[in-house]
């Protein structure tokens, strides 16, 4: 707990140091509404309800109004198999849980079972500055914790995410985003506390076109993560090390009348990626 706080402080220092103009550190609704799914209170515009992978059922989503309020998710069986359901639950317009519930399932039978328990729970915490957000996730299943916070920028977009595993604090993980004038996320640096001399990079390029996941507050896999973070859509990313680019994934849309994406195909230059498409319903 010392560590967890300490660390805010530190984080505090720092984005303080960073928007020298920041509210004073007491929450204000009004700019604790503007942050970035799922934390602020940003209703979707348009309802994605299907996503379909290779032609396959693999994420259903429900909604309570105009914000999210379950996904559901499949397995790329030859029927595809119902195996994960997350869920949030907000008080009033403030998020307060996301938990997922899971079954066991067996790939070689293709056998899913009817029988859902928890697999884990994440926990958002009670707000304590305007630019600073945390949440506490728990892992049912091999009975591990952690801890997410996450620094906004002055317009509610998320510019920083530490990652604290309370077992083992060498996979602890700090990951900085640098955004364009979209507030497309263009860089994100992912840097290790067992290795800090040691960066990952990904640069991104993006369309001009609305991201389905953005106001939704999370990625097809159900996370908080790059796919869910920018406004737009991203068609290209490189990962880059010290020597210079690794490899990049390609990303070729196909747009319906209301400006989302219709389907997408996916291509890398990454040894042993192999190509799909994903198709978006609403």
């Amino acid at each position: 707990m010392k560590k967890v706080l300490a660390l805010l402080f530190l984080l505090c220092l720092a984005s303080c140091s960073d928007d020298k103009d920041q509210p004073t550190p007491s929450p204000d609704p009004a700019v604790l509404a503007k942050q970035q799914a799922p934390f602020g209170t940003s209703a979707v515009d348009v309802k994605l309800t299907k996503l379909l992978y290779n032609g396959k059922l693999f994420a259903e989503y429900f909604y309570e109004g105009d914000l999210l309020r379950e996904q559901k998710k499949y397995l790329l069986f030859n029927v595809p198999g119902h195996y994960q359901t997350g869920s949030f639950k907000r008080n009033g317009a403030t998020l307060e849980s996301y938990d997922v519930e899971a079954a066991q399932w067996i790939a070689e039978s293709q056998y899913v079972s009817d029988v859902f328990k928890p697999s884990y729970s994440i926990r958002f915490d009670a707000p304590v500055f305007d630019t600073l957000r945390t949440v506490t996730e728990e892992n049912l299943v091999f009975l591990s914790n952690y801890t997410r916070t996450y620094l906004f920028d002055k317009q509610g977009f998320v510019k920083r995410e530490v990652f604290l595993e309370r077992s083992y604090g060498s996979n602890d993980i700090t990951t900085n985003y640098i955004r364009n004038e979209q507030h497309n996320v263009v860089t994100s640096t992912a840097t290790y506390a067992s290795q800090p001399s040691v960066a990952n990079r990904i640069e991104y390029e993006y369309d001009s076109h609305p991201n389905p996941f953005f106001k939704l507050g999370i990625d097809r896999n159900g996370q908080l993560a790059a796919h869910s973070l920018s406004p737009n859509n991203i068609v290209k990313e490189t990962v880059i090390d010290a020597a210079g680019p690794v490899y990049f994934i390609e990303y070729k849309y196909e747009y319906g009348a209301n400006g989302y994406p219709s389907r997408v195909k996916v291509e890398s230059n990454s040894q042993g990626f192999i190509p799909y498409t994903m198709e978006f319903s609403y």
